[in-house]
Order: structure tokens, then C-alpha cells, then sequence
């Protein structure tokens, strides 16, 4: 075995000195994900003479990833000699559900390569270890790691704080927090990344898409700057686009269940359903339990006409509610692609699990009103939107497309073919989510740069959103 190396990360705070930020480092416990018996009962021993007196050995990555979200403050080691599909699980579970936990990870591995290097870089973690374990260099590596893994305190708060907003579904309170700390920290790519993030939830596409681009320009190597710069081309409706760059940072790390999940979403905006099957189900693989991959493989058997198999998966979920949502969604998708009797077919199965929500319901007919008029059936249309308005009086952008079809709204004018074609021109696709939004249906998904749409234009904004979050 070769001599110890260590690679480090880009992280804030490290221009500080070790003395100056040693007496911050204290880490009470520790998570144990190793699956070399030897050098595991050789860190166990060390890292309690180290004074991390209590821990948890995992033997599973199920077990692993439930004790970090027990223990937010427990710090994970990790080998790498586990397998990239178990660590790369266990790390993304590092990360916490708002992807800001700030926990140091002790990563280990036989030899680095660059697939190594992309994975840890991509889960926050600061340095690698390979090479020869002993005391002396495990001693080493932890004064290291926990000096150097430390985020400033500015860092810290802000971090909690977004978390908070980020909890609560304030994108803009949390950009906004964000970008006051990339100011003060120009450095720190985390908090780069991560305002990239809020942008993009917050609905300022463009400046995401703007933002992220910078970075990815300063640190190219950067997985989840790719990936979120997808994201910002799939809300675009630039499906090609996120699929070129989802790909390339798959070839690079291929066990992100969430970039595998992001993938196929971006499969179905193109049409490409079986394509995009085998994501969902690739997903499934390396996480059984992933929510948005049985979600997407769902819409996928529905698009293919196989009903049954995705009820298998839907019986899974736990409201009418969310199975309704799944339908409505698929529909979305098959009408976008002209398929418009699946589509109506799947808006009928919604309405079924909607019975007793006249809100929900509301927004289903008004997808089917826009559906429709997609499809060319103008009256049917109207019905559709009017419909919608018994079911929910508040819903005005159905009582304004019906203005605009019957030539009653203010500078309005009767819709023609013409008409029809060049408003279908104008369809702004933000209906493939990313499986952390939980964007509402009333919310606004165009960015602070985009214009607003004339009064002639029939407003399908509705249709361009799930029915309920799932």
C-alpha cells in the first residue's frame, strides 16, 4: 500500500489558521460506514482515543443513513470500498433533507481516482484519505478534517436559517439570505451552489441559469452546478440542453438517484417515454424507496398504456390526493405531445380521485379547458373553464381565458386557428419539477426577466402545474 495522501476540497475559512480555529473543532460523535474489517476496528479504537467517545457502526446503508438523520451532528466516516452505489446513498443521506446539514465526512478509499474525487466533491465533503491507515496519520487527518470541514459562523447561522426557510417554502427569504453570505464569502462554493438553488426556486430562472453559469465557468468540476444548471433548462423548457449536461455529469457520478430521477423527467418532456422508464428504474435500483423515481415510473407505465403496474406503485402513496396528482401530471405530458385521448382519458381518472376536493378539481378542469383548447375544440373549452369556476369562484384565470375565447375580455378578440397555433407557440413549460419543488398552484414560476404575457394570450398556467405536491 502507498503512502497516505490527502485531497482536499474548495471550502471557506480555510486562509484561517489551524490554531486559530482548532479549539471550534469538537465532534462528540460518530457514524461508522467501513466495510474493511480491519482498518474498521482500527478507526473504531482510534477515534475513541481521539476522544469522539460515542459510536455507531452501520451495517447497512439503511442503517447508516437513519442514524445520520437521528444525529445531525454526528459526524459520518465513510469507505469508499463499500461501493460507490451504497456510499454515494449514505452521503446524499449526509446531506440532510434541505441539503445544508454541515456534519464533517471522513471518506476513505484504497486509491483516488476521478470518479472518487467527483463523488466526494459532489456530497460536500472536504477531504479524502487513501493510502495507509495508522494512528499517527488518523490522528493527523482529524485535526485536519475538523478544522478545515468547519463552515465560519456566519456560515453556520445562515445555513440554519435557510434550512428554516427553505422548510417553510421561502425561496426568496432564502436566496436572498444566500446571497448576502456569497458577498461576504466570495469563496465559498457551497454557498455559490446552494443560491444557485434558491434562485431557481424561487423563480428567477434566468438569474439562476445567469448565476450558475458563473459557476460552473469557476469550478467546471462542480457536479451539483451542472446538475441545478439542468434544472434551470428543464424549467425552460430546454430539454435537450439539461439532457446534454444530466448526462455528462452522470458519466461522472451514475449513482445520483436524483440526477438519474431529474433524467427522466427530461425523457418525458421529449417524448421519449421508454427512455425515460429505464431512469425511474435505474433509480429504483440504487434506492427503493425513492418516492420521485416510483412517481416517475408511474407516469411512465400510465403513458404506456399499463395501467395496472402503475397502480402498484400508486397504491404506495398516501392520499387520493397525490395519486391524482400523478395522473393530472401524465396528462400534462400526453396532451403537450398531442396524444390528447390518453390525455383526457388519465384527466378522467383524476377527477375519480377528486370527488370530495372542488379545489383540486378546479384546476383539473382547467387543465382539461386548455387541453382542449390545445386540441382545437374551442367550445368544449369554455365548458371546461366554466366548470372550473363552479367548482372554485377564485379561480379568475379561467373566467379570463373565457373572456378571451368568446371575445369578451378588454382588447380581446375571437379566437381563431390562427389564433389557437400562435398561442400554442407561446407555451412556457415548467411543469417537469424537480423532485425537491413544491411549487403551488397559484405560484408564479416565471423568473424576475421574463416578460409578461399580454392580455390577449390565454393564460394556461394551471396547466402548466401538478395539481397537488407530492
Amino acid at each position: 500500500m502507498g503512502a497516505a495522501k490527502v485531497f482536499d476540497f474548495p471550502q471557506s475559512g480555510k486562509d484561517q489558521t489551524v490554531e486559530a480555529r482548532a479549539n471550534q473543532s469538537t465532534v462528540a460523535r460518530a457514524t461508522v460506514f467501513i466495510s474493511r474489517v480491519t482498518v474498521r476496528s482500527v478507526m473504531m479504537r482510534e477515534l475513541k482515543n481521539y476522544g469522539i467517545g460515542e459510536l455507531k457502526f452501520a451495517d447497512s446503508v439503511e442503517e447508516c443513513a437513519e442514524d445520520m438523520q437521528a444525529n445531525p451532528n454526528s459526524m459520518l466516516v465513510i469507505d469508499w470500498e463499500f461501493g460507490e452505489q451504497k456510499v454515494t446513498r449514505a452521503l446524499r443521506a449526509a446531506q440532510g433533507t434541505y441539503r445544508l446539514d454541515t456534519r464533517p465526512i471522513y471518506f476513505l478509499a484504497l486509491d483516488v481516482s476521478d470518479r472518487v474525487i467527483a463523488v466526494a466533491g459532489e456530497y460536500n465533503v472536504a477531504q479524502i484519505h487513501t493510502g495507509e491507515i495508522s494512528q499517527a496519520q488518523i490522528i493527523k487527518n482529524l485535526d485536519e478534517l475538523l478544522v478545515f470541514s468547519l463552515t465560519t459562523p456566519l456560515c453556520q447561522d445562515t445555513f440554519r436559517k435557510v434550512c428554516a426557510l427553505r422548510k417553510d417554502g421561502d425561496w426568496k427569504a432564502s436566496a436572498l439570505m444566500m446571497h448576502e453570505l456569497c458577498d461576504a464569502e466570495p469563496r465559498n462554493l457551497r454557498a455559490a451552489v446552494e443560491y444557485g438553488f434558491d434562485l431557481c426556486e424561487a423563480g428567477r430562472v434566468d438569474a439562476a441559469e445567469k448565476w450558475l453559469r458563473d459557476v460552473c465557468k469557476r469550478f467546471p468540476e462542480d457536479l451539483r452546478a451542472k446538475h441545478l444548471l439542468a434544472r434551470c433548462a428543464m424549467k425552460k423548457g430546454k430539454f435537450s440542453e439539461a439532457k446534454k449536461l444530466l448526462k455528462e455529469a452522470s458519466l461522472i457520478s451514475p449513482h445520483n438517484v436524483e440526477r438519474l430521477v431529474d433524467l427522466g423527467r427530461v425523457l418525458l418532456g421529449l417524448d421519449q417515454v421508454d427512455e425515460a422508464l429505464g431512469q425511474f428504474t435505474e433509480a429504483l435500483k440504487l434506492d427503493s424507496d425513492f418516492s420521485e423515481a416510483k412517481v416517475g415510473k408511474a407516469q411512465c407505465d400510465l403513458l404506456r398504456g399499463h395501467v395496472n403496474e402503475a397502480m402498484k406503485l400508486l397504491s404506495q402513496l398516501e392520499t387520493p390526493q397525490e395519486t391524482a396528482s400523478v395522473f393530472n401530471s401524465a396528462a400534462i405530458l400526453a396532451v403537450r405531445h398531442q396524444h390528447y385521448k390518453q390525455g383526457f382519458s388519465l384527466y378522467k381518472t383524476a377527477c375519480g380521485f377528486l370527488r370530495s376536493d372542488s379545489h383540486l378539481l378546479a384546476r383539473v378542469f382547467f387543465n382539461m379547458g386548455v387541453g382542449l383548447l390545445k386540441w382545437g375544440k374551442i367550445e368544449a373549452a369554455i365548458q371546461a373553464f366554466q366548470r372550473a369556476i363552479v367548482l372554485d369562484p377564485s379561480l379568475t384565470k379561467a373566467q379570463h381565458n373565457i373572456g378571451i375565447l368568446s371575445g369578451n375580455a378588454p382588447r380581446g378578440e375571437k379566437a381563431s386557428s390562427h389564433r389557437i397555433e400562435e398561442m400554442e407557440s407561446l407555451d412556457q413549460d415548467y411543469s417537469v419539477k424537480s423532485s425537491s419543488e413544491e411549487a403551488s398552484m397559484d405560484g408564479d414560476s416565471g423568473s424576475d426577466d421574463e416578460p409578461e404575457p399580454s392580455v390577449e394570450d390565454v393564460d394556461d398556467t394551471y396547466f402548466q402545474s401538478l395539481i397537488a405536491s407530492t
